[in-house]
């Protein structure tokens, strides 16, 4: 199977991140991306400051999620069939448009009806630009450049999209108006995906689109089995923006929820720049037993939050090469004429295991504690190496 090879250094993800070629795409997919942290929370304010219903609220946000749930497999099988320009352009246009009636008609008290077909195709209409952005690195990065480099520079902007679209919404929310923030969120998506598309166009100069073939990515063995361990993995996801903040409200902190989720985060950003020569079951390995280690500071400290956030913050240490390891696997597995839908296929997976993750941290909370809790993650972590072990044999 494929490996993450060596090679991830801070001066070497820096270095293909600044270069003329890539940091334009690289910058204008962050950009469009920027909804994917923004919306969620804007959504749930907006309908609950309109409707004074947070189970309102949280439906219209599941609505868009399960909208860009379900269109992104399929907008990737377009991708590679019609390249960018003709999807990407066309979905984004939805997407804002969509966006910014919905708080419109919230405004107007229009039936949580209407309120929910406008975010479902809100949802449906997100462009996969994280799909086709990791379609696009080893062309966009000069020859000799190691695919798991390039893929760790993927995984950063990740994190940092993971780091800034909250705070963004945060303020909007809190200075404007949610409405604002999911103008906003429009607007950025819209300029994000036209700039992408162009600068992604100069990246591929005259290349065709690879010969187009029957069937899905899902044909691929090991690319089953990845989506597999990837819908575990993602329960971690899911799980962690729930029992994090119920950790602060346990130790009598309640608005340290967000610095935990920070910590977690700011360590994936930090890990971004680690070496690894970690494949895919190698990596989730890792994960596993970083995870383990806060589960174990939870007990013992009862929920201290500067012990538990320092042992989350390591653990995230070992997420870039989780994520980066089965960004190479799909590009070394799938076929050039699936690869984009394969790679969205991969966001739909965590999307799956992210919804799961949280409803099973709120269970596991109200039935066990939120100390017991903290075991979620690293259970899932360990569930999904026992599934990834089997690509070895792939």
């Amino acid at each position: 199977m494929p490996t993450f090879t060596r090679g991830a250094a801070v001066s070497t993800v820096l270095s293909v991140l600044l270069t003329r070629r890539v940091l334009p795409a690289a910058c204008s997919s962050l950009i469009a991306r920027l909804p994917k942290g923004i919306t969620p929370l804007a959504v749930v304010s907006l309908v609950h400051q309109t409707t004074g219903s947070y189970a309102a609220a949280g439906v219209i946000a599941a609505a868009s999620a399960f909208g860009d749930a379900l269109s992104t497999p399929v907008q990737g099988r377009l991708l590679d069939r019609h390249g960018r320009g003709r999807v990407l352009l066309p979905s984004a246009v939805v997407y804002a448009a969509a966006l910014s009636l919905l708080p419109v008609l919230a405004v107007h008290h229009e039936p949580l009806a209407v309120l929910f077909g406008c975010a479902m195709l809100a949802g449906a209409g997100f462009p996969p630009i994280s799909g086709s952005m990791k379609a696009l690195w080893p062309r966009l990065v000069a020859d000799g450049t190691a695919t798991s480099t390039a893929y760790a520079a993927e995984s950063l902007l990740q994190q940092l999209l993971l780091l800034i679209a909250p705070l963004l919404a945060t303020a909007m929310i809190a200075w404007a108006a949610p409405a604002a923030a999911l103008w906003t969120a429009a607007s950025a998506t819209l300029f994000g995906t036209i700039s992408f598309v162009f600068y992604a166009a100069r990246a591929d100069g005259s290349a065709p689109l690879a010969a187009h073939h029957t069937g899905s990515a899902l044909r691929v063995p090991a690319i089953r089995v990845l989506l597999a361990a990837t819908v575990v993995q993602g329960i971690i996801f899911g799980a962690l923006p729930v029992v994090l903040p119920a950790m602060a409200l346990h130790a009598g902190a309640p608005a340290a929820g967000g610095l935990l989720l920070a910590t977690w985060i700011c360590g994936g950003v930090a890990g971004s720049f680690r070496r690894s020569d970690a494949d895919y079951p190698r990596a989730m390995a890792q994960l596993s037993i970083a995870l383990v280690v806060p589960a174990i500071v939870a007990v013992v400290t009862d929920g201290s939050l500067a012990a538990v956030a320092v042992s989350f913050g390591g653990a995230g240490l070992v997420l870039t090469p989780v994520a980066a390891a089965s960004y190479v696997l799909v590009n070394d597995a799938a076929p050039p004429a699936r690869r984009t839908e394969a790679f969205t296929w991969l966001t739909t997976a965590l999307a799956v295991g992210g919804s799961a993750g949280s409803a099973l941290a709120g269970i596991a909370i109200d039935r066990l504690g939120v100390v017991p809790a903290t075991l979620l993650p690293a259970i899932a972590a360990a569930s999904a190496t026992a599934i990834a072990v089997r690509l070895r044999t792939r």
